[in-house]
This record gives structure tokens, C-alpha cells and sequence, in this order.
């Protein structure tokens, strides 16, 4: 039996042997004409050779379509008999193009698969309005499920910056429906994450010892709504990359982050903006004594470079234009498309190297902290040059300095304050005592520290 010639919406394959070039096949008809049909154990001429089929068979097939695909599609797959033998039919189809395959994408060619440009993706991005089928769709949840806090604080900030008009009175609804995030009495997708009570979304963060990042000396789970865990993440990774103490010309202290905190804000925002939220995603900020990265589970546009849209001005590509629009309204974007510039000129400004990565279904963007690469929970903190305290490392000059403010301050406050760990700030205080710079007087927990 022969089913006729393949086409642009028809694939043979002879088995499940070729399923990774098959993924190709697969995503380049996603993006020419939005379905088409995948068969396995047909020959490339028609011919029915027939499959093994075993019980694992079809899993196999669904979780490498799963895997491959991006965004995520749920084809119909099933075992087909045609003249006595078994096939493997995948019928799949999808709106929410363009589609990769393993991260790249592709293009139909009557019945070949071609690689697109970097230029054709582009257009494509332009030309498709991706937000109208995901972001726009409702959800089953209602004004019960709002985190009214952080809604309140989006508008009194969007208000605040000149971005969104202020009400006559403060009125939820309005305000959701306004923003385009909910209707007929239910959230939008894009509403239900950026605002939900609901903790639809997903931020690990870690702190390794070394680089390999085999052992951990802190790791948390958070659930939230994207505002939630910006604030949430933003906080976490200052608490735990060093500072610095410098004096301006008024002798006013100065305390001055390894990386700069307004670019690491940029790229953590752009993560939650960017992020594919049709999976079962996570965020992720892991801290190793040499580096910080913020992954994003959303694929970055293939061909395409962080440099490239901040030297080259690049049209953004947004994945999330409701998120990203409202985002913009609080002013947590600046300006579409601007944020890889800014932060690549802040950080060519303090000299702070940067990389990104893309893998399979995401993006990692990578701050490379100072030369030295120790980590606060690390025995002693890189030495501070500009400190005025000679001698002492970074750790010691802020022990030094928070003393000086405050000589009641308890291990755990100098902790806090220094973004160290206890044990650090003990080994700092022994080291202050011994080269007799501070004394403590009284006992351990109702005493002070006298500083010389």
C-alpha cells in the first residue's frame, strides 16, 4: 500500500529511529501552515513498511513532542492499521508561532525542512500577534482569587510614574479591565499571573559552595505571582552578593554591590517577562562563588544574541505582550526592547563581565562577579581597596563600619546587614578583636562593642 508523496503538511518517516529529526518536521509545518500529519513506518516514497509498536511506543513519541516543541502542543497520537501493518499516526496542530524544535527553528518547504534566517524569524515574530491566543484567554478564576496588596502597590506606583491614569476611586475591576487582564468576571492568563493569590508561578534560588555546584550552603522554593517574586528573587540575590564600602567626598559611607543591582533587576524582570507560562516552568537564581545567573524558562529567539539587541537596537520579540505591557505601566520595563542596552552599558561602565546561554526550552543570562569570585558564605570576603580601614578585608570593613553605627548590633543584625553568613561575621569580629580594633564589653547578649 502507498499513501502518496509527502507535502507540506505530510511527513513519512520509516520508524521511531528518526523521532529527533521528525521534531523538525513537525515544528517547520507548525509554522507554514499551523497542523499536519506525522506518520511512522511509512518509507519517504509512501510505501507502508509498518512500526514496531511496543507498549512504550506512543509515550515515547508524546514525550519527545512535549520535550522538542516550544511553545508546548498537544497532538492526537495513536496506532494506525493499513494493510495489515502498524503505524504511528501524530496529528498536531497549534496557533502560537513560531515553533521551535530543540531550540532552533525551521521552515516548510514543500516537503523539505529548512533552518530559517535569523531575518525570517524576525518577520515572523513581527507578523504574529502572540499574545491574542494565550494571554487573552480566561481563566476560571475571579476576583476572589486577587492578591490585592500587590495590585494595590501596582497602582499606586503606575499612578506614581506617570504611566496610568489615576481613578476617581480605587476600583479592582476597573483597574483589571482597564489593563485588558480580566473580563466577564475571570482573570486573563496574564492577569491570573502577575496578580493571583494563587502562587501560579515557580522561583527556585540557591547559593552553591563552588562552581559545580555539587553543595549548597542556602536553597529556597517560592511560590507567588510574577510581583511577588521579583521583589522576592531581587532581594535574595543582594542579600547574598558582596558590597563593598567606599566614603564619598562628604565622608558619607557609600556601600557599593559587586554587580550592579539596577542591571541585575533588568535582567530578573526581563525573566519573568519573557518566561513560557504554557509549561510547567520554573525560574531559577543560582549564585556560585564566581558568578550569578538568572535562568528563564523561555526560549530565546534562535540566531539571535543578548549583544546583538543591545548593539544592533533590535525590534523587541516579546513572548508576553500583556505581561510585558503591564510590567512597562509600573514602570519595572523601561522601555520595550532597551533592556539588554542598558544593561550591557551599565555593566561595560563598571567593568562587570556578562554571558548568556540558550538550551532546550530556556535562557540563562550570567553576571561574572569580581576577580577574586568569593562568595559571602565563603571564609573571608575579597579585600576592599577603597575601604578607608587599611587591612581589612570586605567583610571586616562592614563588621568595622556597622559597628561604628550601631555598637549594640547582634551577630544575626551584623548577618543581615552584610548579607553574610553568622559563622563569617563570628570569624570577622575574632579577627577585629585580636588586632585590637573593636573590644566587647558586658556580657554576650546585653553587651555592646567599643570601637577604636
Amino acid at each position: 500500500m502507498n499513501l502518496g508523496l509527502e507535502s507540506e503538511t505530510l511527513e513519512f518517516k520509516k520508524t521511531t529511529g528518526e523521532l529527533d529529526r521528525a521534531m523538525d518536521n513537525l515544528a517547520s509545518m507548525l509554522n507554514k501552515h499551523g497542523h499536519g500529519t506525522l506518520y511512522f513506518g511509512v518509507s519517504p516514497n509512501g510505501d507502508v513498511t509498518g512500526q514496531n509498536i511496543s507498549s512504550s511506543s506512543l509515550d515515547d513519541v508524546a514525550k519527545k513532542i512535549k520535550f522538542a516543541i516550544k511553545p508546548t502542543i498537544y497532538p492526537e497520537i495513536k496506532v494506525e492499521v493499513l494493510d495489515g501493518k502498524d503505524l504511528i499516526r501524530v496529528d498536531f496542530s497549534g496557533t502560537e508561532k513560531p515553533y521551535s524544535s530543540f531550540g532552533k527553528y525551521y521552515k516548510r518547504v514543500f516537503d523539505r525542512t529548512e533552518e530559517m534566517t535569523p531575518e525570517e524569524l524576525k518577520r515572523m515574530m513581527a507578523e504574529t500577534d502572540r499574545q491574542s491566543y494565550w494571554e487573552n484567554n480566561l481563566t476560571k478564576y475571579g476576583l476572589e482569587s486577587v492578591d490585592n496588596e500587590t495590585l494595590s502597590k501596582f497602582y499606586q506606583k503606575a499612578v506614581s510614574c506617570g504611566r496610568l491614569e489615576p481613578m476617581s476611586k480605587y476600583d479592582d475591576v476597573e483597574l483589571l479591565t482597564g489593563l485588558g487582564l480580566y473580563d466577564q468576571g475571570k482573570l486573563t492568563n496574564a492577569g491570573y499571573y502577575l496578580f493571583s493569590n494563587r502562587k501560579p508561578v515557580v522561583l527556585k534560588m540557591a547559593v552553591y559552595v563552588t562552581d559545580e555546584r555539587i553543595g549548597f550552603s542556602d536553597i529556597q522554593r517560592l511560590e507567588g505571582n510574577i510581583y511577588s517574586l521579583i521583589r522576592d528573587g531581587f532581594s535574595y540575590i543582594k542579600n547574598h552578593i558582596n558590597w563593598s564600602v567606599e566614603f564619598g567626598s562628604d565622608t558619607a559611607r557609600i556601600e557599593v554591590p559587586e554587580i550592579p543591582v539596577e542591571a541585575v533587576r533588568e535582567i530578573l524582570v526581563n525573566s519573568f517577562a519573557h518566561a513560557n507560562y504554557r509549561d510547567l516552568t520554573e525560574n531559577e537564581i543560582d549564585i556560585t562563588p564566581t558568578r550569578v545567573e538568572i535562568y528563564n524558562p523561555g526560549e530565546f529567539p534562535s540566531g539571535l544574541t543578548p549583544e546583538m539587541f543591545a548593539r544592533q537596537r533590535i525590534r523587541s520579540m516579546p513572548r508576553n505582550k500583556s505581561i510585558l505591557n503591564t510590567l512597562y505601566k509600573s514602570k519595572d520595563v523601561e522601555n520595550f526592547g532597551a533592556g539588554f542596552r542598558k544593561v550591557y552599558e551599565i555593566c561595560g561602565r563598571r567593568q562587570v563581565r556578562v554571558d548568556s546561554s540558550s538550551g532546550y526550552g530556556g535562557f540563562s543570562f550570567v553576571f561574572f562577579r569580581n576577580a577574586l569570585g568569593k562568595s559571602p558564605a565563603e571564609d573571608g570576603a575579597p579585600k576592599n581597596e577603597n575601604s578607608s580601614e587599611k587591612g581589612m578585608n570586605q567583610t571586616q570593613a562592614l563588621v568595622y563600619q556597622y559597628l561604628k553605627e550601631d555598637p549594640t548590633c547582634t551577630r544575626q543584625n551584623l548577618a543581615d546587614r552584610a548579607g553574610r553568613s553568622v559563622r563569617t561575621i563570628q570569624r570577622a569580629l575574632d579577627k577585629l578583636s585580636a588586632e585590637g580594633k573593636i573590644r566587647r564589653i558586658g556580657s554576650p547578649k546585653y553587651g555592646y562593642w567599643e570601637v577604636f
